[in-house]
């Protein structure tokens, strides 16, 4: 053993023995926190180190409706109509196509 690691273990206990008795709360924490002032980057920082919790059902959900529309072929949702205008007489009729009528 060098000296220098004797000196470093005789200083560890000590600080040890001063640090035992000491509790280290959440209060004590968020009360440092609000006393210290932060830079800009500080808060980037602690933005982005933001946990976030997210409910597994409804992002399961959320993603499965997503996937659902997104594999949906085109033009689905979509009601298309093809009229043709007729002039009989100074009148307008106007015909539907591509319309089935079947008997029942």
């Amino acid at each position: 053993m060098n000296r220098e690691d004797i000196f470093k273990d005789d200083i560890k206990k000590i600080f040890d023995e001063e640090v035992s008795e000491m509790e280290f709360t959440d209060k004590m924490m968020d009360s440092i926190l609000d006393k210290t002032t932060r830079s800009r980057y500080g808060r980037i920082r602690s933005i982005l180190n933001y946990e976030l919790q997210i409910p597994l059902i409804p992002a399961a959900v959320a993603v499965a409706a997503l996937l659902a529309v997104s594999i949906m072929p085109e033009g689905i949702l979509e009601k298309h109509y093809r009229f043709t205008t007729i002039e009989i007489a100074g009148s307008q009729v106007m015909i539907q196509e591509n319309k089935e009528v079947t008997r029942k």
